[in-house]
């Protein structure tokens, strides 16, 4: 029998990619609350409810998560139970019987890091959706059957921000971009293949946090920049600061080295512009 491939999250951005483009000789499986796959809720489902489902050896990418930034400062204790105690109970029910996990996390582990924050550095995270994800980070790091990747803002079809821009120009509105916020942007693409190699080659990288990133800092006016001259040249927009408040939760800038990720995909990773 061959070993199975969980997508949990699968109809998200990125869930959604991966289901279409992940290329195993595993079945592929999606999780969530969906229609066309497993039901899975985090906040009401017993992982006891999956063990019809689960054989040792298969693997499951974690995708699942209140994401929001906002929505974790508003509402920690409900957030904190979905993202770190349920998180954890998951990942452990699953590894105790043998199935390997892809946990997604997030750049924002590290906060505002104007020099480079490498894979194994201790995580400093600015605000609770960090702090959360850092908590789930702490709780896997001795376990051989978790990897962990530190997303950085994945750019793509469909991605909030190109969704975003593809909105402004349809309607005709001035789109505003707030400065200041910069991440190490990453292609969709990248990260697909990354997931890809890292699944099939998952003893031969004996890291444990991979830092899924591009190449270099990159903000919002070079992304909106990149997609008006390729994909929407009606595009008006301008750029503006945002408020303090927005900045409670939320680092400025987070720096990433791409090194470990670098060795996942056997060359370096693209710059937006390659999109």
């Amino acid at each position: 029998m061959k070993n199975k491939l969980f997508i949990f999250g699968s109809s998200g951005f990125l869930g959604k990619s991966l289901s279409s483009n992940l290329t195993f000789g595993f079945e592929t499986i999606k999780v969530g609350r969906i229609s066309d796959g497993i039901f899975f809720d985090l906040e009401s489902s017993n992982p006891e409810d999956l063990k019809s489902y689960i054989t040792r050896g298969d693997i499951w990418i974690f995708l699942a998560a209140i994401t929001s930034p906002d929505e974790c400062e508003s509402n920690p204790n409900f957030t904190y139970k979905i993202n770190v105690h349920k998180s954890n109970n998951l990942i452990a029910w699953l590894t105790n019987l043998g199935v390997k996990v892809l946990f997604a996390s997030s750049d924002a582990v590290f906060g505002n890091k104007l020099d480079l924050a490498y894979d194994e550095d201790i995580p400093k995270p600015l605000g609770e959706y960090a702090k959360q994800k850092a908590m789930v980070e702490n709780f896997v790091r001795m376990n051989k059957l978790v990897k962990v990747i530190r997303f950085s803002y994945i750019f793509g079809p469909e991605d909030k921000f190109f969704s975003l821009v593809r909105e402004s120009e349809k309607s005709n509105k001035k789109l505003a971009i707030y400065l200041g916020f910069k991440r190490c942007v990453v292609l969709l693409d990248d990260v697909i293949n990354g997931i890809q190699n890292l699944i099939e080659n998952w003893d031969t990288f004996d890291f444990q946090a991979i830092n899924f990133c591009g190449p270099e800092l990159v903000d919002r006016n070079k992304m909106a920049s990149v997609l008006k001259k390729k994909f929407f040249p009606k595009l008006i927009y301008y750029c503006k600061e945002p408020s303090d408040a927005f900045w409670i939760s939320r680092a400025k800038i987070i720096n990433v080295d791409s090194s470990a990720f670098s060795k996942v995909l056997g060359r370096s990773p693209k710059s937006i512009i390659n999109i």
